[in-house]
């Protein structure tokens, strides 16, 4: 894979977004980056590098829900992209392959792949992030897993928020939603509808969920390992 080198001021800025994600496995989102936007992805308080084909999907839209033009660039930096307008929401499908253990460690590769395997899986993220709220942030996106705000109304400090876990379009009951940064980390299990809440502080928050399916008779890997995340901002 070729090597990225970061420009060292957006590495400065990334990493202060992510000293909070400290407990959390790796995870990718978009955040604001000059005039345009990037997506980043790190793990235990640093960015990694990543190859750009793993970033498989970049979607905004309106706040009435129209979708916006995404002009996407592969450079030195990862992938940054620019929008042709303001957004009210960004999501981001990524794929990050197959991961087999090995008793040398972890290897990038499917489990068919490498020489004495232990077992593999394949790792998949849905990043979402809310720049206005109102009608485009309560509207399920089509991710195969996401967290859906159910208030279009802008979160208030102090005060829960409320969401639902989808997983292929229906609630995942019983999921661990977790606030990994705004806070000190809380967490809630989804009731039967898929829904939960968890108490919200000023400042940027991002919120959690992950969940594993099987993958039988898969040669590749044993399980589909999937994490999604809910970034916003309370004033």
């Amino acid at each position: 894979m070729k090597r990225i080198q970061r420009n060292p001021l957006a590495l400065v800025l990334g990493i202060a977004a992510l000293s909070s994600l400290s407990a959390q496995a790796h995870d990718a989102w978009t955040e604001t980056r000059g005039a345009g936007y990037a997506v980043v992805f790190g793990h235990d308080g640093k960015l990694e590098e990543y190859d750009p084909a793993k970033v498989k999907q970049l979607a905004a839209v309106t706040g009435s829900g129209a979708p916006l033009k995404v002009a996407q660039a592969a450079g030195s930096s990862g992938v940054t992209f620019t929008l042709a307008g303001k957004p009210a929401l960004v999501t981001l499908n990524y794929d990050n392959g197959f991961w087999t253990k090995t008793t040398d460690g972890q290897k990038n590769l499917p489990k068919n792949e490498v020489p004495g395997a232990i077992s593999a899986s394949h790792a998949l993220k849905f990043g979402k992030t809310v720049y206005a709220w109102g009608p485009a942030a309560i509207k399920a996106q089509g991710q195969d897993l996401e967290i859906v705000p159910l208030s279009a109304k802008a979160p208030v400090a102090g005060k829960p928020v409320e969401v639902q876990v989808m997983w292929q379009g229906k609630p995942l009951a019983g999921a661990k939603i977790t606030r990994v940064i705004g806070g000190p980390e809380i967490s809630a299990l989804t009731d039967a509808s898929g829904k939960a809440s968890l108490a919200t502080v000023t400042g940027k928050q991002v919120l959690s969920v992950s969940h594993k399916q099987d993958l039988p008779n898969d040669p590749r890997a044993e399980v589909l390992s999937m994490s999604a995340n809910l970034m916003f901002d309370v004033l």
